[in-house]
């Protein structure tokens, strides 16, 4: 039932349904966290550029141990490595919960992102491999929405737990204390479902087929699409580290309705788009939504309003939960089965280095211009970049996905 000659026909199986799971609270421990890390950060009295640099700094470290863990994620047991990862990632919330100076702070940081650099790509390839082929684009957007969804609630919860604690006991430090204490709970909790997780170990051949460990670093083929990752990357960081210091420096009252707004259109946008995908090709789902995300900077940096923020909501995660699960497609469609974990860690070396570049840009930005407005007015610019490489380089990397597929049909 389900099974064509081995494998699954269906979307919601075991595996699938594990690893959705997993990510959704792992979602909610990232998303109850990162929204506050700017005015925590703020809270224990760094400058507004160290604390772009404090928060792009969990990236910057992935994006550098990412020569490590890629090889590790596509050679070794997928399931050990994330259970490793998100025991890992409970205890680094443990460490943010005792960290009461910069310093002690930074160190968690630092482990932060050298988890992160295991669990992203690892997640998405455990969810890719667990996908028939023919549903790969819909399953994705499914996967992409268990975030989506985390989303839409977590950023509230969090600001809600930091009140919570800061009443009760009478610190705002408490109050982050409480934040990062329930980020470590999800993160244990995460556990059950990633020892459900089934594991199907490769044969010697196909181990043998990924060669020297180097090599399974970057999938050149997939270079053109982490790029233009890269760039999706530094824009939309923006919305997650500085919304609530905009919304604070325009008195706009709130925020969360904004997380909550931004979280359930991502969570219609990424299903819609591997739909749309499969049936109309890449590019009439990219550009779009890249012009849709890019425009809706142009509004909060113009509207410095409470209506401006909500329509901002709506836009941004329409245009960027469009475009991103399609370039995503538009990678995992370039490598063999086999090389998805490869593919996969040099998509989120795309996505690490943007979200490094990103806020440190952002904060740059605002000490030049002492104007958070501007600082989003900005943030369009990466996602028109973006869009100029995809179709500038499309034809070229498509005539070359062909030809690789060509030569492997081949050779079979």
């Amino acid at each position: 039932m389900g099974t064509t000659n081995g494998k699954t026909t269906k979307i919601w199986n075991r595996a699938f349904t594990c690893s959705i799971i997993a990510n959704f609270l792992l979602g909610i421990s990232q998303y109850i966290v990162n929204p506050l890390i700017a005015t925590y950060t703020d809270h224990l009295g760094a400058s507004e550029f160290m604390v772009g640099l404090v928060s792009g700094l969990y990236f910057g470290v992935s994006f550098a141990a990412r020569p490590f863990s890629g090889p590790l994620i596509t050679k070794m047991n997928k399931k050990r490595i994330m259970l490793f990862s998100y025991a890992m990632g409970a205890i680094v919330n443990l460490g943010y919960a005792a960290a009461r100076s910069m310093p002690l702070f930074i160190v968690a940081r630092v482990l932060h992102g050298i988890q992160f650099a295991f669990i992203g790509s690892l997640s998405m390839t455990v969810a890719a491999d667990s996908l028939p082929e023919e549903k790969i684009a819909s399953g994705l957007g499914l996967f992409s929405a268990a975030i989506a969804v985390s989303m839409a609630i977590a950023p509230t919860i969090g600001i809600a737990l930091r009140s919570w604690g800061e009443s009760t006991f009478g610190s705002l430090g408490a109050g982050y204390t409480v934040v990062f204490l329930t980020a470590a709970a999800c993160m244990l909790i995460s556990l059950i479902p990633c020892s459900l997780l089934p594991y199907k170990h490769r044969s010697k051949e196909d181990l043998a087929s990924l060669g020297a460990w180097y090599k399974n670093i970057i999938a050149p083929e997939a270079l053109m699409p982490a790029v233009v990752v890269m760039f999706y990357s530094m824009a939309q960081i923006i919305y997650i580290i500085y919304m609530e210091p905009y919304a604070q420096a325009n008195n706009i009252p709130n925020v969360g309705l904004f997380f909550t707004i931004y979280a359930f259109v991502l969570l219609a946008a990424r299903p819609a788009s591997g739909r749309l995908v499969d049936k109309h090709g890449i590019p009439k789902v990219l550009i779009p939504g890249s012009l849709i995300f890019a425009l809706s900077f142009l509004v909060v940096g113009l509207g410095n309003s409470y209506p401006a923020m909500l329509v901002a909501a709506v836009l941004a995660p329409l245009g960027f939960g469009l475009a991103q699960p399609a370039i995503q497609v538009m990678a995992l469609q370039s490598v063999a089965p086999v090389r998805r974990g490869v593919d996969s860690n040099t998509n989120f070396f795309g996505i690490d280095l943007g979200f490094f570049i990103g806020p440190s840009l952002a904060g740059l930005a605002y000490s030049l211009t002492n104007s958070y407005s501007a600082m989003f007015m900005l943030g369009a610019i990466p996602f028109l970049v973006a869009l100029l490489i995809f179709t500038v380089s499309l034809k070229t990397f498509q005539q070359k996905v062909m030809a690789k597929r060509a030569q492997e049909a081949n050779r079979g």
